[in-house]
């Protein structure tokens, strides 16, 4: 790795170093900084990707006083088994993880949640385990877990022959498993970390256990959310046909959706106008999911500032969240005067969704009108 010294037109190599060099521990310092920031992992794995962190340390399994270093949820409701090494992988950790899996496997849905929110108790954090893992997976059930969805993180400095040959044959094998390199560099007072991810990942094939609770578990959820598949086509198809009667043009290019939200942008990219439709609540909202965090959080702080002048507009007060702990932020206005599935009452429903979305799109578009602006002049500027 180099530096650009620009007065100079040179570049100066960095020294690669090592954790232990330096007094870094894989418990104390390597897991922290994931637990912490688990966005570092999930710049590795995509664009898309966000995992949030239910345990660490985890050792709630039976008959064996192992432990896991991180558990975490994907997008997906996938478990993924996070396991460190800090300098040099070892040979046997591919096997470790393997056993990690296997336990986690059996875990039922509330098992989950009560781990979760152990972890939130355990950091002083008084959110709710079941509203935080919804809010994430961004659905109205928790449907987690399903059968071998599980996935495995594998993190270290450098990766033996023989962990690179196993993760490479488990992934033939159709096993979601990954490597991700940490690479330390020495410069001047400072530690450089390099981020990589060193095997691409497949899906996750079969692996069969003991599942004959959470497998009578998984059939209620699969039919739960068939059903409310089938409610969200149905609501944002009649809502979509019923706009033209508002002169409500904003979703106009869009096709329905079988999920609890649907979109339309914001001139903005990743920052989209939502409907949401919740078993007892109803919103309409600004959700900021840019790639970048730090981001989101300043186009929220911009739209903050302008707090008064946005209510002003729309009439009302909203509710604005910078969501600390995740990659986006939100400002929304809600209501829980209606049921999803009073399906007599959907004419009301969707007046309401079109009417209030209109007054918000309306509120916020001056402020959205300068955030791009601002955008657009930065692009500018870096190229």
């Amino acid at each position: 790795m180099y530096i650009l010294e620009e007065h100079t037109k040179e570049l100066k190599e960095i020294s690669e170093t090592t954790f232990s060099e330096h007094g870094l521990k894989e418990r104390y310092d390597l897991q922290e900084w994931i637990d912490k920031n688990p966005e570092i992992l999930a710049k590795e794995l995509g664009d898309e990707e966000e995992l949030l962190i239910i345990q660490k340390e985890f050792s709630g399994f039976d008959k064996t006083n192992e432990r896991l270093d991180l558990l975490a949820l994907d997008k997906n409701g996938n478990l993924v088994i996070i396991e460190n090494k800090l300098d040099d992988s070892g040979k046997d950790v591919t096997w470790q993880a393997l056993k990690y899996v296997s336990y986690c496997s059996a875990l039922t849905k509330d098992e989950i949640i009560s781990i979760y929110q152990e972890y939130l108790k355990n950091k002083n954090l008084e959110d709710d385990a079941e509203n935080n893992i919804l809010e994430h997976l961004g659905v109205d059930y928790i449907n987690i877990n399903i059968s071998n969805s599980q996935r495995i993180i594998l993190v270290s400095r450098e990766f033996r022959p023989e962990v690179t040959s196993t993760v490479l044959w488990l992934r033939s094998k159709g096993v979601d498993i990954q490597c991700i390199k940490f690479i330390p560099y020495k410069f001047q007072d400072k530690i450089i970390i390099d981020i990589d991810k060193i095997i691409p990942v497949p899906e996750i094939e079969e692996f069969t256990v003991k599942l004959s609770i959470k497998d009578t578990d998984e059939k209620k959820t699969s039919t739960v959310k068939k059903h409310s598949e089938k409610i969200y086509t149905e609501y944002w198809s009649q809502l979509l046909r019923n706009s033209s009667n508002y002169n409500f043009n904003l979703y106009s290019n869009r096709t329905t959706s079988n999920a609890s939200w649907i979109s339309a942008g914001s001139g903005i990219s990743h920052v989209m106008y939502n409907l949401v439709l919740l078993k007892n609540e109803m919103r309409v909202e600004l959700y900021i999911n840019r790639k970048s965090s730090s981001e989101n959080k300043k186009i929220f702080n911009f739209l903050y500032e302008q707090k008064n002048i946005i209510e002003d507009k729309f009439g009302k007060p909203l509710i604005w969240e910078r969501l600390e702990h995740r990659r986006a932020s939100r400002i929304s206005y809600s209501t829980n005067q209606f049921n999803r599935d009073d399906f007599d009452n959907w004419d009301n429903a969707i007046e309401w969704h079109i009417k209030e979305m209109k007054k918000f799109e309306a509120a916020v578009k001056d402020s959205l009108d300068q955030v791009k602006n601002k955008i657009k002049i930065r692009n500018e500027l870096s190229n």
